[in-house]
């Protein structure tokens, strides 16, 4: 699925006020998660930026479902966050494609499952990226037929 319509992207910004919001509140973990400020300097930002990489006119990750993939796999992968980056990278995901008119409709409890395989893998990141974006999301990638903010 091609991105036809302007992408939005999530920022720093975001990803603290929203995603990191929904995490406090919605999952309770025997660890919690520490706080915001206490991220890796950087690496949340230069993660956030994957999505839009391209090289000329031509963009790496085309389509509305690998951006989402790069949202999930490299917050999980390059852990940007002291603790929690699996429950992150899914709230991420979650949100972008949500305020890009899509979703992931899978129990939480397979995609949770999913990102402890990602993050216990041991393929190299274009063999696991590409089984992340093309094998599991199409699965469960829905377009939303009644979005309202």
């Amino acid at each position: 699925m091609e991105s036809s319509s302007p992408v939005y992207y999530l920022d720093k910004e975001e990803v603290e006020e929203i995603c990191f919001y929904l995490a406090e509140r919605l999952f309770k973990f025997e660890e919690p998660l520490p706080e915001f400020k206490t991220r890796f300097p950087s690496k949340l930002e230069s993660i956030l930026e994957i999505p839009k990489h391209g090289f000329g006119n031509k963009e790496l990750y085309p389509t509305l479902l690998q951006k989402a993939a790069c949202y999930f796999y490299f917050i999980i992968k390059n852990h940007p966050f002291l603790n929690g980056n699996k429950r992150l990278a899914i709230l991420t995901t979650f949100v972008f494609l949500k305020l890009n008119n899509h979703t992931l409709k899978v129990p939480w409890k397979k995609m949770y499952d999913f990102a402890i395989g990602l993050a216990n893998g041991t393929e190299d990141h274009k063999k696991e990226f590409k089984k992340n974006s093309k094998i599991y999301y199409p699965t469960y990638f829905k377009r939303l037929k009644h979005f309202t903010s």
